[in-house]
């Protein structure tokens, strides 16, 4: 079956793992924003700078006191982080999955169907393209070695402490048992 990576939020790409990253351009019209025309190379772009800039932060964290640093950064930083993109393009930019671990991530019945079509396609060694609809672009998210740090299997990826603090931080989680190379959610850009 062909494995096919792409850059996903919440692992840490590439730069991190060195895994293949495939990119396809979205086919459609372009849509029109009150100020500028987004293509979908745009969106993508957009999309790409926004993990890379949440995953150089929680690279950083780890290097400099471990995972539980980072769970810790992440609690804080990782919505304003995300914001900050959205502020920067004026659109409105968020990673959302069906097993989320911030409840302000909970992805909605659109993108629960998304993220159901991705996950089968991704079984069956399919291409995984971005969806551009006349208001949001998706791009899929996919699980790493990198991420399975605090998304993982607890006692195998997920150090004890580590899962301690996620269950101090986050009592009601539901971001953990992802093997490598699975769906994690999407990341959205509303475009209009």
């Amino acid at each position: 079956m062909k494995k096919v990576l792409l850059l996903s939020g919440l692992a840490f790409l590439s730069i991190h793992c060195g895994n293949k990253v495939v990119h396809q351009e979205v086919s459609g019209k372009e849509i029109m924003d009150n100020k500028s025309e987004l293509s979908s190379d745009s969106l993508n772009n957009y999309a790409t700078q926004t993990k890379k800039l949440l995953m150089k932060n929680v690279g950083q964290q780890i290097q400099k006191g471990g995972v539980e640093s980072a769970l810790d950064y992440c609690n804080i930083e990782a919505m304003p982080l995300t914001k900050s993109m959205s502020d920067k393009h004026g659109l409105v930019i968020s990673r959302v999955s069906d097993k989320m671990r911030n409840l302000k991530n909970v992805a909605n019945s659109e993108e629960l169907k998304l993220i159901e079509h991705y996950k089968k396609q991704l079984l069956a060694g399919e291409l995984l393209k971005p969806v551009q609809t006349e208001t949001h672009y998706y791009e899929p998210l996919i699980t790493n070695a990198m991420c399975l740090q605090c998304h993982g299997e607890v006692g195998k990826n997920i150090q004890p402490k580590v899962a301690e603090k996620i269950a101090q931080l986050y009592p009601n989680d539901l971001a953990t048992g992802y093997k490598e190379n699975e769906i994690r959610g999407l990341i959205s850009i509303k475009t209009k």
